[in-house]
C-alpha cells in the first residue's frame, strides 16, 4: 500500500471554547462549546519537547592517567506545547440566518459585527462564554468579585465590535482546544488536538504594501493525535456508528462533512443518544472565504495625543496650535478666531493660555475646553467632548468681553501630532509561564498556566517632515523638538495617548468601504524618537502603553473591528 503524504497547504485550523455551563474539559463535555473556523496563513508551527537535565563529571586524572569523559541525561518533565501563526484582520457584519455561500455557518442570530480571528483576542483578554446575540463574556466576572468592569469582552454592535481587556487582570486564563486539521480530502485526515490552549502574545507589522496580519503565539498543554477518532459522511452519523479505529464515536470526536454545499464541513459530535443520531457542534465559518474584507496596511495612520490637558501647552507638548485673534461674543454665538487656520476637529479637547485681563487678572477662558468648529479659524467652547460633537445648546462655553490687548501672547493648542506611517507594529503580551512538578524518578506534565506582567508595546516610523509654512501643525519634526525640549525633560514619565487606525480613520461606520482595525492606548510612555538616515530621513518612535495603577486593566481603551458594508 502507498504511503498518504500530507501538505501544509491543506490545513485547516478550529478553536473551541469550553463548555459554558462549567467550562470543564471532562468526558461528557468534549463536544460542547462554540466552536469557529480561522483560515491560517503558511508558516504555522506547533511543537512539544522535553525538559532535561544532565550529570557531567570533572575530575583529574589517575595514576593511570586516566580521566572519564562520560555524561548522562535525564528526562524530567514533558513541557507545555507551543504553537504559532498568523491570520488575516477580517471584521464582517454578519448576515444571521442568509449567510455566504450556502451552508456556512453564522456567527450570530443578529446582524452584528464579528472578526474570523476574534475568539483568540476575547480568550486573550479574560472571556470563557460565547452567547449568539450578546457576544464573549466572562461568566464570574470582576465585578461580580468587587473588581468594578463589566464581564463583557468582545461586545459586538450593529457598526462596530468592541473588545475591552477589564477582565485580563487573572492569574489564570480560560484556555481554550486547538485543532489543526491535515485533510487532503480523503477517508483519512490528519487532526492533532491541543488541549488547554492559550494565546499568549500578538503582534502585528505594518507592512506598508501587505495586508494587515496578525501573529499569534501561546501554549497548551499537550499535542494529541486524534485521527482515529474522525467518522466521515455525508449526514451526522448513528449512535453507533465506528471511527477510523474501528471504535465506536464518543463526545468530541471528529465528523467530517463530506457533502456540504460550502466544503467539507468540520463538527464535533456534542452528545451521543441511545438510538438514533449524535448530535453536532458545527464550526462557525461565516465570511472565512470572503475576498472582500481584508485590511489594506497602506492606509493605516497613528495619532499621538498629550493624554495630560495641561502638557498641551507651547512650553511642553502643543501639538497643532494657532494664536487667538479675537474673541466673539455677539448675539450669543461665541466663538473663538484663530489668526491662521487652526487645523482643529469637532471634538478636540484643547488647552487655552497666555489670557489676561487688564491690570495683568487671570481671565478663566484659560485652561481645558473642547471645540465645534465652524470655519478653518472660528470654533466654539464645550466643557465636554460629548457637547462638542453634538454641537448641543448645553455645555457652552460663555465667553467674556475681553479687549485685544489681553490677547498678545493668548494661544489654543491641543497636544496632537499626526504621523504619516512608513511602517510600525504593535505587541500585546501576557507573558505566560507554566507550573511543571520536578519529583526525582517520574516524568511530569505541565500542570496548569500563570500569567505575567501584560505588556503593550508598539512603534510607528515616519518621515521626518515640517510643514512648509507653519513650525506649528503637529509634524513628525515638530514631535521630536517637543520630545527633547526642556519642558519635557522635566517630566520623568510623560503620557500620550495613542491611537493606531489599521485600514485607516475613515471606516467609522458599517458602509464603509474600508475594513479597519482601531486601537486605543489612552496613556503610553513614548520615548525619545530616533533618526533612521536614509535616502529620507525617518524618524522611529516607540511606545510602552501604562495602565493607571498596577491594579488595573486599562492600559487598551479599546480594540474596535470596523467592517466592510458587504462581505459577499
Amino acid at each position: 500500500m502507498a504511503q498518504q503524504l500530507y501538505f501544509s497547504r491543506d490545513t485547516r485550523m478550529f478553536i473551541q471554547f469550553r463548555d459554558p455551563a462549567d467550562n470543564t474539559e471532562a468526558a461528557a463535555k468534549l463536544g460542547a462549546g462554540a466552536l469557529w473556523e480561522v483560515p491560517v496563513l503558511d508558516g504555522y508551527s506547533f511543537s512539544q519537547t522535553t525538559n532535561t537535565s544532565e550529570i557531567t563529571l570533572a575530575e583529574m586524572e589517575s595514576t593511570a592517567g586516566i580521566s572519564r569523559r562520560g555524561r548522562r541525561m535525564f528526562t524530567d518533565s514533558l513541557a507545555p506545547a507551543e504553537w504559532s501563526f498568523s491570520t488575516y484582520i477580517r471584521p464582517f457584519k454578519s448576515k444571521a440566518g442568509s449567510v455566504t455561500p450556502a451552508g456556512s455557518v453564522a456567527a450570530s442570530d443578529a446582524a452584528e459585527v464579528h472578526a474570523v480571528e476574534e475568539a483568540f483576542f476575547a480568550s486573550m483578554f479574560g472571556a470563557d462564554t460565547y452567547t449568539t446575540g450578546s457576544g464573549f463574556t466572562r461568566a464570574t466576572n470582576a465585578a461580580a468579585s468587587g473588581g468594578g468592569v463589566s464581564g463583557g469582552v468582545i461586545t459586538p454592535g450593529a457598526n462596530s465590535s468592541i473588545i475591552t481587556i477589564g477582565e485580563s487582570n487573572r492569574s489564570a486564563l480560560t484556555s481554550f482546544t486547538l485543532y489543526f486539521m491535515i485533510d487532503t480530502a480523503t477517508d483519512n485526515p490528519l487532526v492533532y488536538r491541543m488541549p488547554e490552549a492559550i494565546v499568549n502574545e500578538v503582534s502585528v507589522d505594518f507592512d506598508v504594501d501587505g495586508i494587515a496580519t496578525l501573529n499569534w503565539t501561546g501554549f497548551s498543554k499537550e499535542i494529541q493525535d486524534v485521527s482515529g477518532g474522525v467518522v466521515t459522511g455525508t449526514s451526522a452519523p448513528a449512535y453507533n456508528a465506528t471511527t477510523k479505529d474501528g471504535s465506536t464515536v464518543i463526545l468530541g470526536d471528529v465528523f467530517i462533512d463530506t457533502d456540504n454545499a460550502a466544503g467539507r464541513q468540520f463538527n464535533l459530535i456534542s452528545t451521543v443518544p441511545g438510538s438514533g443520531n449524535v448530535s453536532l457542534t458545527a464550526a462557525i465559518d461565516e465570511a472565512a472565504t470572503s475576498t472582500k474584507n481584508f485590511i489594506r496596511n497602506r492606509l493605516t495612520s497613528v495619532s499621538v495625543e498629550a493624554a495630560t490637558a495641561t502638557d498641551k501647552v507651547p512650553t511642553i507638548f502643543p501639538g497643532k496650535q494657532a494664536a487667538i485673534s479675537a474673541i466673539d461674543v455677539s448675539g450669543g454665538t461665541d466663538k473663538v478666531t484663530t489668526s491662521t487656520a487652526h487645523g482643529f476637529a469637532t471634538g478636540d479637547e484643547v488647552q487655552i493660555s497666555g489670557i489676561t485681563g487688564s491690570g495683568g487678572t487671570t481671565v478663566d477662558l484659560n485652561g481645558t475646553h473642547f471645540v465645534n468648529v465652524t470655519s478653518t479659524t472660528q470654533f466654539k467652547l464645550y466643557n465636554t467632548a460629548a457637547n462638542a460633537t453634538t454641537g448641543s445648546a448645553t455645555g457652552l462655553t460663555d465667553l467674556d468681553a475681553l479687549s485685544a490687548g489681553t490677547l498678545t501672547n493668548a494661544v489654543v493648542c491641543n497636544g496632537k501630532y499626526s504621523l504619516v506611517l512608513t511602517g510600525g507594529s504593535f505587541n500585546i503580551a501576557n507573558n505566560i509561564t507554566y507550573l511543571v512538578p520536578e519529583e526525582l524518578g517520574a516524568i511530569n506534565k505541565p500542570l496548569e498556566h500563570v500569567t505575567g506582567t501584560r505588556t503593550a508595546t508598539g512603534n510607528a516610523t515616519c518621515y521626518l517632515t515640517l510643514e512648509d509654512s507653519d513650525i506649528t501643525s503637529g509634524t513628525s519634526r515638530q514631535f521630536f523638538n517637543d520630545l527633547v525640549g526642556t519642558g519635557a525633560m522635566s517630566k520623568v514619565v510623560n503620557k500620550f495617548k495613542v491611537t493606531m487606525d489599521i485600514g485607516g480613520s475613515t471606516a467609522a461606520t458599517e458602509g464603509s468601504n474600508d475594513p479597519a482595525l482601531k486601537i486605543e492606548f489612552p496613556a503610553a510612555h513614548i520615548t525619545v524618537p530616533t533618526h533612521q538616515i536614509e535616502d529620507v530621513i525617518s524618524l522611529e518612535t516607540a511606545f510602552e502603553a501604562l495602565p493607571t495603577d498596577f491594579g488595573t486593566a486599562n492600559e487598551i481603551t479599546a480594540i474596535t473591528y470596523f467592517p466592510v458594508g458587504d462581505y459577499a
